[in-house]
């Protein structure tokens, strides 16, 4: 009975920690004039970070989500990065949520006819 006993309260325990709270929700999404759009509702006081990187890990865009801050808008034109593929981050609290995205260069190609 003991050892039921024990199992149980670690079960619990274990329940409460996968239903901690989300510090935050977020909404990335690109549009067809070539932004990304990042929104950011946060759940508690705490400070969130704002990140993108390139695959090699350098950064591009870094912004700390202030205390009193309850929701982050904010617009990035990627129409300047160079083409490759990048990682929007965003973390606070111990959680974080990752999206990538790829700028890619269209050439247009030229024809020749001869009539």
């Amino acid at each position: 009975m003991v050892i039921a006993a024990t199992f149980a309260f670690n079960s619990f325990a274990e329940d409460k920690e996968s239903k901690k709270a989300a510090a935050f929700g977020t909404g990335i999404f690109a549009s067809n004039s070539g932004k990304i759009h990042v929104n950011v509702d946060k759940y508690t006081s705490d400070k969130a970070v704002v990140v993108i990187t390139n695959r090699s890990g350098a950064t591009y865009y870094r912004e700390t989500i202030g205390r009193d801050t309850d929701k982050f808008r904010k617009t990035f034109n990627v129409n300047e990065l160079p083409a490759g593929t990048y990682t929007i981050q965003v973390s606070a609290n111990g959680q974080k949520t990752e999206k990538d995205f790829e700028v890619a260069e269209s050439r247009t190609e030229r024809q020749i006819s001869i009539k």
